[in-house]
């Protein structure tokens, strides 16, 4: 009876191994070499430290608080200190014992190092940055508790980059199963972890020695996007409109519908939050081979956060 158990205790044991090896070998959280971005649609990540605000006070100038925005930059494009604002909305401040200009901060103390990506694809995290609105105090007698909305309302200039590969040939019609590329298809495409994403790309061929790139650029965040160097303003002159610059190694590439600039690079406006452009790039190689094209999108960035302050009445 004790052989049987011990031999049923091996059949198991080997099921496990086998299977445990079975699921390492199927791994799907192998970070991906080819790819050179994490990835995301987010740029800033907007908090509040523990404790600042506090969840309550309470009025006639009883208890002197702080608001400390704590910002982490999830996204993959450094942020400049003289490229972020930070302005507390919800609250008035003479109500709290400071004047408006405390509760704006046009630029910041550091840098907003962005989220990295090594060499061997692991995840290197930003460090937090925080931004403080010190010595707060309700400054009125209430008749009874009153709750304010504490908002941060951040502006920041953000980027995108989008990689992808496009296709040379000596003779852009053929249809080569065997060949190193090909012209007419969907393209895969890369984009860095950020609030507006090329979400396609695709390449055709327009003629004898003309190939065409159609590009897809979507808004994909939650916050407000406007031109870059605007400053997120409250008109709607610079809203929806982004930074657009296209790079490759093949002559003779132009875009077409960009303002205020070449073929290569220009200002684009975002229709519902997206907008199709496309390049015509003109080609007569005596090769085929992979172009590599790079796409930067530029802008401002708005985006809040925002929790309740409860002010009690003191006895």
């Amino acid at each position: 009876m004790k052989k049987i158990q011990l031999v049923v205790l091996l059949i198991l044991v080997s099921f496990l191994t086998i299977a445990q090896e079975g699921c390492q070998g199927n791994n799907t959280n192998t970070p991906n070499k080819v790819d050179p971005y994490i990835g995301g649609t987010r740029g800033l990540s907007i908090q509040y430290a523990d404790g600042a605000p506090p969840e309550e006070v309470f009025d006639n100038k009883q208890w002197t608080f702080d608001v400390e925005v704590k910002l982490q930059n999830v996204g993959e494009a450094d942020i400049s200190k003289d490229d972020v604002s930070v302005k507390l909305s919800g609250l008035n401040p003479y109500d709290f014992g400071v004047a408006e200009e405390d509760f704006i901060k046009n630029t910041i103390q550091e840098d907003i190092l962005a989220t990295k990506k090594d060499f061997e694809g692991n995840i290197i995290e930003s460090p937090e940055v925080y931004v403080t609105f010190a010595g707060l105090t309700f400054q009125d007698v209430l008749t009874g508790n009153q709750e304010f909305p504490v908002r941060a309302d951040v502006c920041y200039t953000y980027q995108t980059e989008a990689q992808a590969d496009g296709c040379i040939r000596q003779d852009v019609l053929s249809i080569d199963p065997d060949a190193v590329c090909q012209v007419t298809e969907d393209k895969t495409v890369f984009n860095s972890g950020a609030p507006i994403q090329v979400t396609a790309f695709s390449e055709q061929s327009s003629g004898a020695d003309k190939i065409r790139y159609l590009f897809t650029i979507e808004h994909q965040g939650s916050g407000r996007v406007y031109l870059p160097g605007s400053k997120c303003p409250s008109g709607r002159t610079s809203e929806n409109k982004i930074h657009f610059k296209i790079e490759s190694n093949v002559a003779d590439l132009t875009c077409n519908g960009l303002i205020d600039g070449s073929g290569k690079e220009g200002d684009i406006i975002l229709n519902d939050g997206s907008r199709v452009i496309q390049c015509v790039q003109q080609t007569k190689s005596s090769l085929d081979y992979i172009d590599k094209i790079k796409i930067t999108l530029t802008y401002d960035y708005r985006e809040f956060f925002e929790t309740p302050l409860l002010v009690k009445k003191s006895t």
